[in-house]
């Protein structure tokens, strides 16, 4: 059995980035963009600091996250926090993620197979894509809805994604109750998950972290899952 790479995105704090580290989380996300979960850059500083300097827990990655933020804001940023990597969430074009200069992957709102098509079509030069849902509207916020991606769309971004030889995440609308199904039917590298673990926006919930790891443990990634030719 294989498991995905889970990463427990909204840290706002040391207990709970502890306590997602503790649970088997891969990766740490934090929300620099506009957010119930937002935080500052010296917040997660010094919650990094914390958490790497731990005895006791696995060693992680710890991923900003960014919407329509100026190139050189991101740089210091990540510089400053030592982050590991940036999710480019909003409205940046290819080319210029490709100038960043620093470590980033591309994160997208897919809505249907058309959306997938069309967004993954670009050059993006990135080791990285993840999917994330629409929004209901347009000017919606971005991320951080619960909605899940449309299974056809996700299917189509993961085939367009391992095509181009990049890993392929999905976020939106993932918890313990679902968590297993959309393993087993979409087969992506790896998920991230925000609202699903929380007992509310920026608080993480530690049942429902046991529950999910616990369900990505019993999940077994036979095959690729889903009909691949319908992005082709």
């Amino acid at each position: 059995m294989t498991r995905v790479k889970v990463k427990i995105c909204g840290i706002t704090n040391v207990d709970d980035g502890a306590l997602s580290l503790s649970s088997g989380a891969d990766e740490l996300g934090f929300v620099f963009a506009p957010s119930p979960r937002r935080v500052a850059p010296e917040a997660a500083k010094a919650i990094l600091e914390e958490l790497r300097g731990r005895g006791g827990l696995p060693g992680f990655r710890a991923i900003g996250v960014f919407v329509n933020e100026d190139a050189n804001a991101m740089r210091d940023i990540v510089s400053y926090c030592g982050l590991d990597s940036a999710q480019v969430h909003g409205d940046e074009a290819a080319e210029d993620c490709a100038a960043f200069g620093f470590p980033w992957y591309r994160a997208l709102r897919v809505g249907s197979v058309a959306d997938a098509k069309r967004l993954l079509g670009s050059a993006w030069d990135c080791p990285r894509i993840l999917v994330d849902a629409a929004p209901p509207e347009p000017g919606a916020a971005y991320g951080g809805s619960g909605k899940a991606v449309d299974t056809w769309a996700a299917l189509a971004a993961r085939v367009m994604a391992r095509s181009a030889g990049k890993e392929f995440f999905i976020a939106g609308g993932i918890g313990p109750r679902n968590v297993a199904g959309i393993i087993g039917s979409i087969a992506p590298d790896g998920i991230d998950v925000a609202s699903g673990v929380e007992e509310s926006p920026g608080k993480k919930s530690a049942p429902r972290l046991e529950a999910l790891f616990g369900e990505v443990r019993r999940a077994d990634r036979r095959g690729e899952g889903g009909i691949d030719d319908v992005a082709r």
